[in-house]
Parts: C-alpha cells; sequence; structure tokens
C-alpha cells in the first residue's frame, strides 16, 4: 500500500487531462498538520511560472480531475500554491481491512536483483568495539529491508583478515610459545599480544626483520604459519559470532569473506588492467590514473595498485573484490558501510570501476558512510585512558541498566524474567539508539537518554507495543476473528489509519537511501498518535460494540506495524515491560 504512489498518479493523470507537459515533478508531501490536509501537492509555483499559467486557475484544473477519484474526501487550494488532499475515511478504513490479515504490512515484492551488503567487517586479533556497531546494525537493516521486498541478499562480511600485522603476531607468539603452532588464547590476551608485538616491530629493527620474514613466508603458504594465522582468525570470529548473536544481526560464518580470500585474484586482475592501458607501471609501481580527480597539481590523481616489492595495497584488493562480486556473485546493486572517513577511498574505487568496465549500467556501488559516536563533550566514545570502549563491554552495561530499571517498576518479577527482559531491551536501547539517529551524522551517546520512556527511545516503543497486548487481552477480544468493519470515527483514528498505511512509504525510502532513521522516526509518531488516542478515547468501554471492535482493531494494526517494524530494525518485542 503505497498512498505516495496512487497520489503521484492521479496527479500525472490529471496533468495530461490539463494540457500539462509529463515533464514536470510534483513533489507530494505529508501535511505536517492534519487538520490543514493529509497530503500537500508542492512544486505548483514553479510550474505556473514557467507555463506562464495564473497558479491558482493551474492548480485548480488539477484538483478538478483529480477529484474524479473516489479516494478524497476534499481537494482545496491554498494560497500562496499548494494543493491540500484529504482522504476519504471509507476508502481508508478498506485499506486497513485490506492489510489485516497480511504478513508484511500489504509490502509487495519488488523484480528480483542480487544484492551485495558488505557489513560490519572487523579486523582480526581484535575485540569488536564501539565503532563496529554502526556498520554491523545499518547493514543489517538493509539485508532485512532488502529480503522483505524480495530480493537476494547476499550478505558479506570482510573481515581484516591479511596483512603486515600476522607477520608481527606470529613472530611474537614464536619468541613467547614454544609450542606456538598449537597455543590456545583469548581474544583478549591476543589484541594484547597485538599491541606488545606491534610496539616491537617500531622499536627493535631485529623483531621488524623476523616480522617480515614470518610475513613472506606466511604469504607462501609456510604451513606451520598458516596453522598459527587460522588458529588468530578462528579465536576472532568466535568472539565476533557471540557478539552478533547478542545483537540479533543476522551474520555468521557462511557470510565471511576475507581480504585473504582474493589474494589469488590480484595478478591476473592487475595483468587484466594493464592490457586494458587502465594501469600503468612508474617507478617499479603500478599505478591507475584517475582523470575525473587532479592531485594538488593539477594533473590526474594516481592509485598505487602494487608497490615496488610487489605487495598489493588496501585499494587492489577492494578492486578484485568489486570485480568478484560482480562478474561472479552477478550483483546489480553493492553496498558498503564503512564510517565516513572512507568516502573519498570508495569514490576512487568507483571511478576505477566504471574505468575498467566493472560497473555498467546493470551494477551500482554504493557507499552508505556513517559519522561517529561521541561523548556529551563532543569526542569520541572512548575509556579514560583513551581506548575505544569494547562492544561487549557497551552491550553488558546496556543489560545492567535496564536491569535496574525492570527491577524498579516490576519488583516481584521472577530473576529468570528480569534477565530475558534486561537482555532484550537493553541491546534493543542500544540499536535503536544509535539507528534512530541520520547516520551520516555524529551522534552523542547518552545512557538517560537511551533508556527513557519518553521521547524517541526503544523503551517508549516497546512500551506502547506491551500497552496495546494488555488492552487486547483485557477486551478478550481476538482481532483476527472480529469480522466487522473498521469505523474511522475521529480525526485522531484517521491520522492513525494514514500513519498506519504510510508505512510501504517507509520501507521504500530505506530501500533507496538506507535510512533507518526515517522507520525510528514513523515508529515513534506512530506510537505518540496511539498515546493520543489512548488517553483521548475509551477502546474496551466504547459507546457501542462496533466501535469498541473498530478500535480493537485499530490498536492491533498499530501494534502490528510496531513489530514489523522493530523486527526490521532486528529488534525484539516484549509483551512486558
Amino acid at each position: 500500500m503505497n498512498i505516495t504512489k496512487i497520489i503521484k498518479k492521479d496527479i500525472m493523470q490529471s496533468a495530461l487531462h490539463a494540457n500539462i507537459p509529463k515533464k514536470y515533478l510534483y513533489n507530494i508531501k505529508i501535511s505536517l498538520k492534519s487538520k490543514m490536509a493529509h497530503y500537500q501537492i508542492n512544486g505548483m509555483m514553479n510550474i505556473a511560472k514557467i507555463l506562464n499559467h495564473d497558479i491558482k486557475n493551474l492548480s485548480n484544473k488539477i484538483i478538478f480531475f483529480i477529484k474524479k477519484n473516489t479516494i478524497y474526501q476534499d481537494i482545496q487550494y491554498s494560497h500562496p500554491g499548494f494543493i491540500n488532499i484529504f482522504l476519504k475515511q471509507e476508502w481508508l478504513s478498506e485499506k486497513l481491512e485490506d492489510i489485516i490479515y497480511s504478513q508484511n504490512m500489504g509490502l509487495l515484492k519488488e523484480k528480483k536483483k542480487n544484492i551485495v551488503i558488505d557489513y560490519s567487517s572487523p579486523n582480526m586479533a581484535k575485540e569488536m568495539h564501539v565503532g563496529h556497531l554502526r556498520s554491523t546494525i545499518l547493514g543489517d537493516v538493509m539485508a532485512r529491508v532488502l529480503e522483505i521486498l524480495g530480493h537476494n541478499v547476499i550478505r558479506v562480511n570482510h573481515i581484516g583478515d591479511w596483512g603486515a600485522q600476522f607477520g608481527m603476531l606470529i613472530a611474537f607468539l614464536k619468541k613467547k610459545y614454544k609450542q606456538y603452532n598449537n597455543i590456545n588464547i583469548s581474544l583478549k590476551n591476543l589484541e594484547k599480544f597485538y599491541q606488545e608485538s606491534k610496539k616491537l616491530y617500531d622499536e627493535n629493527p631485529e623483531f621488524q626483520k623476523k616480522s617480515n620474514q614470518c610475513l613472506l613466508l606466511l604469504q607462501q603458504n609456510y604451513k606451520k604459519y598458516i596453522k598459527i594465522w587460522k588458529t588468530i582468525i578462528k579465536i576472532t570470529i568466535k568472539e565476533n559470532n557471540k557478539i552478533y548473536k547478542l545483537l540479533n544481526v543476522q551474520l555468521n560464518d557462511k557470510h565471511i569473506i576475507g581480504e585473504s580470500f582474493y589474494i589469488k585474484f590480484l595478478p591476473e586482475m592487475i595483468l587484466e588492467l594493464k592490457k586494458k592501458n587502465i594501469a600503468h607501471e612508474k617507478n617499479g609501481k603500478i599505478i591507475i590514473y584517475l582523470n575525473n580527480i587532479q592531485n594538488k597539481h593539477g594533473k590526474p590523481m594516481g592509485v598505487i595498485i602494487q608497490n615496488k616489492n610487489t605487495t598489493f595495497l588496501y585499494a587492489t584488493i577492494d578492486l578484485a573484490c568489486l570485480r568478484y562480486r560482480i562478474n561472479t556473485l552477478l550483483a546489480n546493486r553493492i553496498i558498503y558501510y564503512t564510517d565516513i572517513r572512507q568516502r573519498q577511498h570508495f569514490n576512487q574505487i568507483l571511478l576505477i570501476g566504471k574505468q575498467a568496465g566493472y560497473i555498467t549500467e546493470n551494477s551500482t556501488l554504493e557507499h552508505h558512510a556513517f559519522g561517529m559516536v561521541l561523548t556529551k563533550e563532543n569526542k569520541p566514545f572512548k575509556t579514560r585512558n583513551g581506548k575505544l570502549i569494547k562492544l561487549n563491554t557497551l552491550i553488558q552495561k546496556a543489560i545492567k541498566k535496564s536491569k535496574i530499571i525492570i527491577k524498579q517498576k516490576k519488583p516481584h518479577l521472577r530473576k529468570n524474567k528480569v534477565s530475558y527482559l534486561s537482555q532484550i531491551i537493553g541491546i534493543s536501547a542500544i540499536k535503536y539508539a544509535d539507528l534512530s539517529k541520520n547516520r551520516e551524522k555524529n551522534y552523542i551517546f547518552d545512557w538517560d537518554c537511551m533508556l527513557s520512556f519518553q521521547g524517541n527511545t526503544a523503551l517508549y516503543i516497546q512500551y506502547t507495543y506491551t500497552r496495546i497486548q494488555s488492552i487486547i487481552k483485557k477486551s478478550r477480544f481476538s482481532p483476527l476473528k472480529i469480522y466487522t468493519t473498521i469505523i474511522l470515527t475521529t480525526e485522531v483514528e484517521t491520522n492513525l489509519a494514514i500513519k498506519i498505511l504510510q508505512f510501504t512509504d517507509i520501507i521504500k525510502h530505506i530501500k533507496k537511501y538506507g535510512t533507518p532513521h526515517v522507520l525510528c522516526s514513523y515508529l515513534f509518531q506512530l506510537a505518540s498518535l496511539f498515546s493520543i488516542f489512548y488517553e483521548k478515547y475509551s477502546i474496551i468501554h466504547a459507546k457501542t460494540i462496533a466501535i469498541q471492535k473498530s478500535r480493537i482493531k485499530i490498536s492491533f494494526l498499530v501494534a502490528k506495524t510496531i513489530k514489523l517494524g522493530l523486527k526490521i530494525l532486528g529488534i525484539k518485542t516484549v509483551n512486558c515491560i
């Protein structure tokens, strides 16, 4: 159910009847003031100016033809140049009835496309920190949105499992353990060893030499070093999977394709780029020049893809990755989730991909960049000693804080129930707090706001959902077994109906732009509208049985929309708080 699409279609047909060329675009907006209109058509002033027409006469021509569609209650011209649309309550009621038994609130499947989503992407031998939260949950929401619309989503966890750090670690483990090829250590200790090895590498030329030798042998598939490398990867992935499970993120071992996977494709790809006259050799290096970007000397910028010592760079692997995803995975759309600081890098990959012919009219590459998590002092969210906060630490703290809130609100609740609820509520609070912010902007992390029952928070949305469950239970009616139709008797009910039916528009917007905060805003508005409805009108004790049943069905649809919306955000619902 896409109300905006229906109105747009009617406008285009009316414009043709009014002899207005088809090329003009009409901006259809949801009205912020429901008493003035449900929907508003903007942009008429610009069209009237171009056509040299009186704006009121032009608008009235369009109104005349739109009115013939029976879905509209009223359509009015408003000075200085708006068309205000009111939808008919009977039509809204009918559309609500259409989706009450629908599994996905009337969302229709689209023509299937292969869509690769590259998200989370942690480095190995390190614990995931708060910086990985955004990449992980933003990518997960996009995957859920595209799957619900019927697309073939290929989740990819592009882990950093190759590079100089492994040479350092192997050299360090050789020094520390006699049986270094059969170690059993925690990820926490592994990260500590990495930090110590990095310090040694920077300060000790002899250790640097040993590390480089270890790296070279690893790259030459020396069995003992391959074994220790695999052990490091296994330890890291095992701990990361625990985080994904806690966060209710749909990533597992089958989605992992690390940097090491693409190494075998690099020589062939570089040869191919040379043959196409895209890559050029200069001073022993292999370089690709970008004609669209100039360096500080006003010449085409060069991107090095192979050094003198035949080592490959970050850009080389990303190019091979792009080539594989389009040629082998047959991706129509590739979406990357990394922070905003990598924007230039992905712009370069996009340009090279187009020059090389990897990206065609049948495929797109999108970088859905995101900002940083900050403290109240507008500084990166770190511990007192300057280290990034571990993601598991953040999660456990949220669960602990949620447990305190639940015990205060429900002091007699069983211990196992408190543990169950606190995990869902704590994690949903973290995820929702992040997802509710515009992904391109930095945001301030605030525990008090995050765990509040007021405002645009997970707790507020969850509380609305549990309240509706309680109302339905008290009514003793099963909404799916109420066969009388929905009656919209008040303005608030009409606004609720419209808001419910806008769910499809919201999901389509996220599909296009990757903006989960739009869904969070929508769920908050829906919950707020229901609160007004609940406080103003009786549901269980309505004046007539027909109105009572109607309001129970409306309440059920609000809860159903909230549940599906939260599910798309990767958030579980609870039946009581």
